[in-house]
């Protein structure tokens, strides 16, 4: 049975936004809603915590465009999104490519266009996506592990940060670590460990995961470095 994601559609022009959802629900994917502009594409991604795919016009007609709309998923939601645009010109591109989508689609596009855009991104995730389970209080919850930042020891415990969310396990660093077998974690202190693909600065003394300001021992210090720089 195909996976089914659920999508957002982001589209001021209602015949297209009507003509894509028409295709996507033929197609037999859950739409979860259409945003006509930036505030209300913000608030179905602030209020939606089951949006796996957004379908992102480029020119909303207004100030703010879908580019600071995907500046704002790559920063806070890590939801892959295609943008959808009739420009091809290489600076709306190149600008467009800095907030690093998982793909285009150019209008005016066919069902078939948009069924194998979107499958190759689910083919794509699936391939790189683990998991791992832990527990959270009475429940067990299976956690992607690109979804997570950094863990941090204390004593018997572990504290597991992602972007919503702080889980208590019962673990040792090292046990989660190799649990996790990652390559993408690396310890940065006897205490810490981090996502490479988290950690946006890094200097002689510490780390920086989104706000958190993680410390990075002089053990660690070159690694992560190096790992840092070359990624």
């Amino acid at each position: 049975m195909k996976r089914k994601f659920n999508i957002l559609i982001v589209e001021d022009e209602l015949m297209i936004a009507e003509m894509t959802r028409e295709m996507l629900l033929d197609l037999k994917y859950s739409v979860v809603g259409i945003a006509k502009d930036h505030d209300a594409a913000i608030d179905y991604l602030a209020k939606s915590e089951d949006i796996d795919l957004v379908i992102l016009d480029i020119n909303l007609g207004r100030e703010k465009t879908g580019i600071d709309i995907a500046e704002v998923i790559q920063d806070q939601y890590e939801i892959p999104f295609i943008y959808l645009t009739s420009y091809s010109d290489p600076k709306t591109i190149k600008k467009a490519a800095q907030t690093s989508p998982a793909a285009y689609l150019l209008k005016p596009f066919i069902k078939s266009d948009l069924y194998t855009t979107i499958e190759i991104i689910i083919a794509r995730n699936l391939k790189s996506e683990g998991t791992i389970l832990i527990k959270d209080g009475d429940l067990n919850v299976k956690l992607k592990t690109r979804d997570i930042h950094y863990i941090m020891s204390d004593n018997n415990y572990l504290e597991v940060f992602t972007l919503r969310k702080k889980y208590i396990v019962r673990n040792s660093l090292d046990g989660f670590l190799e649990e996790l077998n990652d390559s993408n974690f690396i310890r940065i202190h006897r205490s810490y460990a981090a996502n490479i693909l988290k950690i946006e600065a890094v200097n002689g003394q510490y780390v920086l995961v989104g706000e958190a300001k993680l410390p990075l021992s002089r053990t660690h210090k070159q690694e992560v470095i190096d790992l840092f720089m070359s990624r």
